[in-house]
């Protein structure tokens, strides 16, 4: 088998069969090792007509098991059965897991039925040299660190680096740094002697995740960097990958060198992705205890919603992304390979910082994406920029691009603060609190309503009316999400929503305890209210 096929295999997460290939066979015949195999057992008969017995079942083809294949990387090994199945005109070949192979397992693409899945598999077991299960070992990770060294070759010959140019590009585009430092991470991450955990995400906030032209603008950006590829496609597209609910997606033993952008759809995925980083990042990595990592591959995500500040390099994708033009790809795939050949140096470096950082538990998990930032900073300017007007002008403009980003992080928090301020003072919007709906159409127009469970009196909020009563704080549609997060994780809703029945149909509400409001107290209470139990 080829390297092609190799990675094909290290490619697979959790499929327990893969195709590999087909090929016409010109002289329409069986080989004749597998026709002497055959002819020898007792339970098979091969017929005149090209056919094939085996009980009371005629098939057209023979199979046998060609190799056991081993891939292995940074976070384990797969073993792989090879099979070839020919039919007189064709041969058809396939990967099943060893670990999968007692459950036989389908075989995509031929239309067998059971019997003759079975009867494959019987085949293999009998026909089979013994050789066939003899291990072949192929390191995935030996084999990407020759790709990252053959790419970074193949980049520089794309030119000379113009310096002017590049300073140009940053201050056009707002992506063109944080794609680079992408490219960095991606490589330190899968480094062989990286010795601490980079326990953070680069986060990259979409302003709207149906925004197809801002997606594929990203895309772009992160497809110029990428040069962690086989040297046959070296600049081919990044994976993605998507996970939903509360668990961890499962990843290729590929993904380690690969640039990975994971997609987390919800908050039960964003909550489960960060308790695996906050997990992490309170291990003390200076002695030698740090875990599995909790995410495999490089952890790039692109997400509508931020993620908490030390768990995340947060980068705002702006509405109108830069196009690059081919020359600017050029630029910056040019600027990745530069940096790509200090890996080893950045590797030593970030160990020192976050051993340095471990030592203190509250310091290391605030200040990991911090110390990173400016470490990327640092090598950028030292591996990309030669000239002293463009290494002052670089600082001049990430000391601006800093700034901006406290500011905006500042008052992100403060407008949070605030919202969070409104809605427990509901004086202030007393005049969107109704009685509680009796009908599927009140409930439509209803924001906030008094209710009693249990004997606590609290208010309930309509979920699906809880962003419009934010509006009035001057939240926005980005930042309502947050809003309701931080008040979760005030512990201010109680038991973060609560059931009620309303006109035989049950929903579920945000609902905040009377104590907790100013004054302990809910205007407009109507009188008479009864208390209700939680259906």
């Amino acid at each position: 088998m080829n390297e092609i096929l190799y990675r094909k295999l290290a490619a697979t997460a959790t499929a327990p069969v893969v195709r590999l290939d087909s090929k016409w066979i010109a002289d329409g015949s069986w080989p004749k090792h597998l026709r002497r195999r055959a002819n020898a057992s007792v339970s098979f008969l091969l017929t005149k007509h090209g056919s094939v017995m085996f009980d009371d079942l005629t098939v057209g083809f023979l199979a046998e098991r060609t190799d056991t294949m081993t891939v292995s990387g940074p976070d384990g090994c797969e073993r792989w059965a090879m099979i070839a199945i020919r039919y007189p005109d064709m041969r058809y070949r396939f990967a099943v897991r060893c670990t999968a192979w007692e459950k036989h397992p389908p075989l995509p693409g031929l239309g067998l039925t059971d019997r003759e899945v079975e009867l494959v598999y019987i085949m293999c077991d009998e026909l089979s040299r013994r050789k066939a299960y003899a291990d072949d070992v192929f390191d995935v990770s030996d084999e990407l660190f020759d790709n990252i060294d053959d790419n970074v070759q193949i980049a520089q010959e794309l030119g000379d680096f113009d310096e002017q140019r590049f300073l140009a590009l940053l201050k056009n585009d707002p992506l063109a740094l944080p794609v680079l430092e992408a490219a960095l991470l991606s490589a330190v991450w899968t480094a062989p002697d990286m010795e601490y955990l980079p326990a953070f995400l680069l986060n990259f906030m979409l302003p709207n995740a149906q925004s197809a032209t801002v997606r594929e603008g990203v895309d772009e950006h992160f497809h110029a960097v990428d040069l962690l590829r086989s040297p046959n496609a070296p600049f081919e597209r990044v994976f993605t990958f998507r996970f939903e609910n509360a668990s961890l997606p499962v990843y290729p033993l590929s993904a380690a060198g690969r640039m990975i952008v994971l997609e987390p759809i919800g908050d039960p995925a964003r909550k489960a992705l960060m308790d695996a980083l906050t997990e992490v990042s309170h291990i003390r990595h200076n002695i030698g205890e740090a875990a599995d990592r909790p995410l495999p591959a490089f952890p790039v995500t692109m997400i509508t919603r931020d993620f908490p500040s030390h768990l995340a390099h947060n980068v705002k994708v702006p509405e109108n992304v830069h196009t690059l033009t081919d020359a600017e790809a050029d630029l910056l795939r040019l600027a990745a390979a530069k940096l790509l050949r200090h890996v080893p140096t950045v590797v030593s470096d970030l160990n020192d910082a976050l051993s340095d950082l471990s030592a203190r538990p509250s310091a290391y998990r605030y200040k990991a994406p911090e110390r990173w930032i400016s470490l990327v900073l640092l090598y950028i300017r030292k591996a990309l920029l030669t000239r002293k007007d463009c290494r002052e002008a670089f600082d001049q403009l990430t000391a601006r691009m800093m700034r901006e980003q406290r500011e905006a992080q500042v008052q992100r928090t403060l407008t949070i603060d605030n919202c969070v301020a409104f809605v427990l003072d509901p004086e202030r919007y007393k005049d969107a609190i109704s009685p509680r709906p009796k009908t599927l159409e009140q409930l439509e127009k209803t924001v906030a309503f008094p209710y009693t469970s249990h004997g606590v009196p609290m208010l309930v909020y309509n979920t699906a009316q809880f962003e419009r009563l934010l509006q009035r704080a001057g939240v926005g549609s980005e930042l309502a999400p947050n809003v309701v997060q931080e008040l979760k994780e005030r512990s201010i809703f109680e038991r973060e929503n609560i059931k009620i029945n309303t006109d035989g149909t049950s929903r579920r509400y945000y609902a905040i305890p009377a104590k907790m409001f100013k004054n302990s107290v809910i205007p407009a209470i109507p009188a008479g209210q009864e208390e209700d139990n939680d259906v």
